[in-house]
């Protein structure tokens, strides 16, 4: 059976730096055939998670797959929630949100260049580090159980657990 699975993604549509990692992770990881479809929904940021646009974009392409069913899979980090009151609410808040809509809840601690890089980057170093990431190919060097946590913990992520769910492993 086919299975879309929509990430809502904290990036905006022109730099996509979360995606890279993402999908690098998804492509090395995981079997990916015609029978699935990967779409991404472009937040711009995590306080949008719930906006009329991002919540129309999920409605339209969950309408517009009809041989399957739709997964849709926020893909949030963390930040330092464990430190700060403010992130550690927003992070709950969505983490109801996704419960109450049937949403999947996938975390990077603190944030995703953190799990994939190993090292918090700034703003504008992030698309070139991306870029880099893919271009060397460093997804193979990520141990499996820094996106296999239960625990947000620094440098882990969810990944594997939520993803295993839907997708076969290579």
């Amino acid at each position: 059976m086919a299975i879309q699975m929509i990430f809502c993604v904290e990036t905006n549509k022109k730099a996509d730096t979360d995606s890279i990692y993402l999908m690098d992770a998804i492509r090395h990881l995981y079997t990916i055939n015609n029978q699935v479809k990967i779409s991404k929904v472009y937040m711009g940021s995590k306080s949008k998670y719930k906006s009329q646009s991002v919540l129309k974009e999920i409605s339209e392409k969950t309408k517009a797959f009809t041989i399957g069913e739709t997964k849709v899979i926020y893909c949030i980090d963390t930040d330092e929630f464990e430190k700060n009151k403010k992130h550690e609410k927003e992070l709950d808040d969505i983490r109801q949100f996704c419960e109450e809509h049937g949403y999947e809840l996938l975390w990077f601690c603190h944030d995703v260049e953190e799990v994939f890089l190993g090292k918090t980057i700034s703003d504008s170093q992030k698309v070139q580090e991306a870029e880099a990431f893919r271009r060397k190919r460093k997804i193979e060097e990520i141990q499996v159980e820094m996106l296999s946590s239960s625990v947000k913990r620094a440098h882990t992520s969810n990944l594997v657990q939520i993803l295993d769910k839907y997708l076969l492993r290579t």
